[in-house]
């Protein structure tokens, strides 16, 4: 049964169009190397924490959410992800589009079919 695709902070809407941009976004100031290794470090601990989750029969799909979440803002601010094997859907501005990309798109409800699950590596698994 496929994930309903809603994960934190995402109004469970789906569509191939971006939100419209915020007008007030400004940079307070520069990100210093140790936030870009602490982000770094979270997103490749979730990515494994996910495939592990996989591995072991658990709900992965939810950890993938929870992470999709925390690590990128959905919910928050705008979103301009670019999954780095995405051809048909270049960008996803929604979270549940996100989830779609990190789990395989059979496993979210209205997932994107080109999504094989790159935090399970494709059902392999890391």
């Amino acid at each position: 049964q496929p994930h309903d695709g809603v994960v934190p902070g995402s109004n469970g809407k789906r569509s191939r169009t971006a939100p419209a941009p915020s007008q007030d976004v400004k940079l307070a100031r520069k990100v210093s190397e140790q936030e870009v290794r602490k982000a770094q470090r979270a997103w490749s601990d979730a990515i494994k924490q996910i495939s592990k989750i996989y591995l072991d029969g658990g709900d992965y799909v939810a950890a993938a959410g929870k992470a999709a979440g925390e690590l990128y803002g959905y919910g928050h601010s705008n979103v301009l992800f670019k999954p780095t094997k995405a051809s048909d859907y270049q960008f996803r501005p929604l979270a549940s589009d996100a989830l779609s990309y990190f789990v395989g798109g059979s496993a979210v409800e209205g997932g994107i079919a080109e999504d094989a699950g790159f935090a399970i590596n494709g059902g392999k698994g890391w």
